[in-house]
């Protein structure tokens, strides 16, 4: 039947082949002769191999002048030109052969050996075949045998029977050539010639690989590649002829090669990177006079998310919460205390901030004054202590007044238990890795306009204080002018643990 099979211009797609385990495999004498020998295939199964001659040629003495069947672990022959030229994209950790050195014995016009192959009990599934027969992902190779442009030509005939016992054909194989080996003390001239796969005649051809010297005497490595027929054996002649009436002793030496191929996968683009988790719990004094401001954030918060997921993507939850009291109609309608006792379950016993409960031990001036809404600077020390943070998210509190931070102001400014109270604050905020940032609304602190500058000052400076100490940023209404949105972007990408801190 005739047959062509040609070879191809690379190995077409990336490779990780295993080679056959020949670390043991040594001929143990003439009794070898048409003996079946297994070797571990790499896959946890076995390969058979057993040499023979064909009729009409007897068998020799390999030791006259040749070199027996041995294991040859990481083939030097194979190593050097495995997974260049045509196998270019394959690779391997180690290409073993089985190498033999034919005799001086071949001294006439044709000499001969056979190799056969038996792979019954080759584990063929764990390269996406069945088990028992090679298959599509299943390599034999050999290597530098003679390629017949000098004194000798070796030609190897492939042969076999499928699982059902039926004659095999390799029209349907692929044969991919490797790179010349590179010159070496052992190796003189070294395998430079491409093989060719015709008919099922494996030989060598008037071609070089690239990189390697004219007319050479041994042909590189050559793999063949199966089709998904199923083989059960494979018998392989190695015939030797004369070339040009050279009839000198021709000592042939070849390796062969048996390998299994898992296709590698595409190296997988690495997945998005998942923006980071922000934590940001906006937190307002509920007096009065916070009311526009608290309207205008709502207003205006979506519009600020929506802008900040293209300036500073984050995978952001947004909490609001009024300091002992809500605004209607606005997201401010969740207290700080209820909030953190009825979600995050917090014994109220532990919260710092205070009720009107606690004006009782306050004294008459101070009870002119005191709010527990415009406590700030403890609802920030609360919630930095006692919220719900998720894992890993960046922390981050903003917090709007219009006052001191410790139950408002007295008719006297900012006294030292505001600044005391700032001071707990940044203290707990700190401790938690949570940043705070502020803004201070407009507010009449006295009809003394340089009275009440003072106090604007004052005040302001320990908003700033409360928000830089913590690497947050600070604001005030001045910022505010144009609108919450451009304001509320800041405060969100400030939140981002990419934003650069200044405690």
């Amino acid at each position: 039947m005739s047959q062509t099979t040609t070879t191809q211009s690379s190995s077409a797609e990336e490779l990780d082949l295993v080679f056959w385990d020949t670390s043991a495999y040594k001929w143990a004498g003439s009794g070898d002769w048409n003996q079946w020998r297994y070797i571990p295939d790499g896959l946890g199964g076995e390969i058979g191999i057993r040499f023979g001659v064909s009729s009409g040629s007897g068998t020799f003495d390999w030791n006259k002048g040749g070199v027996p069947p041995f294991g040859s672990v990481n083939d030097g022959i194979g190593a050097a030109s495995f997974g260049k030229n045509e196998q270019a994209g394959m690779s391997s950790t180690s290409v073993n052969a089985v190498r033999m050195q034919g005799t001086k014995e071949f001294t006439h016009a044709q000499n001969n050996f056979t190799v056969e192959l038996d792979f019954s009990r080759y584990k063929g599934s764990k390269v996406g075949g069945k088990d028992g027969v090679a298959g599509a992902n299943t390599f034999i190779g050999l290597s530098d045998f003679y390629a017949g442009l000098t004194f000798a030509r070796t030609t190897v005939t492939v042969t076999g029977t499928l699982a059902d016992g039926s004659a095999a054909s390799p029209a349907g194989w692929k044969l991919v050539n490797g790179g010349a080996a590179p010159p070496s003390k052992a190796s003189i001239d070294p395998p430079s010639a491409e093989m060719s796969l015709v008919n099922g005649v494996l030989q060598g051809t008037n071609k070089s690989a690239p990189g390697g010297i004219a007319k050479p005497i041994n042909c590189v490595m050559g793999l063949m590649r199966l089709d998904a027929a199923g083989y059960r054996t494979l018998h392989l002649r190695y015939d030797i002829f004369p070339v040009a009436g050279n009839w000198g002793p021709r000592i042939d030496n070849s390796g062969l090669y048996v390998a299994s191929a898992f296709p590698r996968k595409p190296a997988q683009p690495p997945e998005p990177a998942k923006p980071p988790p922000v934590d940001l719990v906006v937190v307002i004094d509920t007096s009065v006079s916070m009311k526009d401001e608290a309207d205008a954030l709502s207003q205006t918060i979506e519009a600020a998310i929506a802008a900040a997921k293209t300036k500073c993507p984050s995978d952001l939850r947004v909490t609001y919460l009024g300091i002992e009291g809500t605004f209607k109609k606005t997201r401010f309608d969740t207290t700080v205390r209820d909030y953190l006792t009825q979600t995050a379950k917090v014994d109220a016993s532990s919260l710092r901030g205070r009720t009107n409960a606690n004006s009782a031990s306050l004294t008459e001036e101070q009870k002119k004054i005191f709010d527990p809404r415009e406590d700030g600077a403890r609802a920030i020390e609360d919630v930095a202590n006692h919220f719900d943070w998720r894992p890993g998210a960046s922390r981050s509190v903003f917090f709007l007044g219009d006052e001191a931070l410790e139950g408002g102001v007295s008719v006297t400014g900012q006294d030292q238990e505001d600044i005391d109270a700032a001071t707990r604050a940044i203290e707990a905020a700190k401790k938690t890795g949570t940043r705070v940032h502020t803004y201070l609304g407009t507010s009449k602190f006295s009809s003394d306009a340089r009275k009440h500058e003072r106090i604007v000052k004052e005040i302001q400076a320990e908003f700033a204080r409360v928000a830089q100490q913590t690497g947050g940023k600070p604001f005030t209404s001045t910022d505010a002018q144009n609108g919450f949105q451009a304001l509320l972007e800041e405060v969100i990408c400030g939140s981002n643990p990419s934003a650069t801190t200044t405690p």
